[in-house]
């Protein structure tokens, strides 16, 4: 018999752990299956884990991408080909740049909030990185949709390494606009992005 600690825990919730037991003769395989769990965790904030985002959270996934709600200020909703479209490149991301957005998930519960993350983008053939985020409309006014951008800025810092990092807002959207204020982004510019003008707000880290 095994003792095996939480795989979703992280080091500052050791005083949380929960130990589970399992019957098996192959703890080399145990531990590789457990391996592979905490490799997909990206980060986590007081109330959230960001994961990568694979074939379990296709569900959840795909009803986000197609809520109207959501998807108030893009050209429109995702229809089923651009679903798995959307699922692959994310995936292709993963493979070749090491990240894209990645699953908020309330660590409470399991609930899946949506989606956040850093993306790979040419403005005025400059590279940057973004950060972005779509959260279910039944999880909003909570402070999430901040939390989770806050940690992504924060990992891009310490892990990627870059001098600033950008959120394209279209001047409407003035709740993105107020997240984005409020993890210290600032209004740069007006900019032209998938033929729609957009506000550029940055922060340098």
């Amino acid at each position: 018999m095994i003792s095996q600690v939480d795989p979703h825990l992280r080091g500052d919730d050791v005083n949380e752990v929960n130990l589970t037991f399992y019957e098996t003769d192959n703890f080399d395989t145990l531990l590789k299956h457990y391996s592979n769990i905490m490799s997909e965790i990206i980060l986590a904030t007081k109330r959230l884990r960001l994961e990568k985002i694979g074939e379990e959270h296709k569900k959840d996934l795909f009803s986000l991408l197609s809520n109207p709600k959501v998807h108030k200020y893009f050209p429109k909703t995702l229809d089923d080909r651009e679903k798995e479209e959307f699922f692959e490149k994310i995936q292709h991301q993963y493979n070749t740049i090491g990240y894209c957005f990645w699953a908020v998930i309330r660590k409470k519960d399991e609930t899946f909030l949506g989606i956040c993350g850093l993306l790979a983008q040419v403005i005025e053939e400059k590279k940057e990185v973004e950060v972005g985020y779509r959260l279910s409309d039944e999880f909003w006014g909570n402070g999430y949709g901040p939390e989770a951008a806050l940690g992504c800025i924060e990992y891009a810092k310490e892990k990627l390494k870059v001098p600033s990092i950008i959120s394209l807002i279209r001047s409407v959207n003035i709740q993105s606009i107020r997240v984005a204020e409020k993890n210290g982004l600032v209004f740069e510019k007006e900019v032209m992005f998938h033929d729609m003008p957009h506000n550029l707000y940055r922060v340098l880290t």
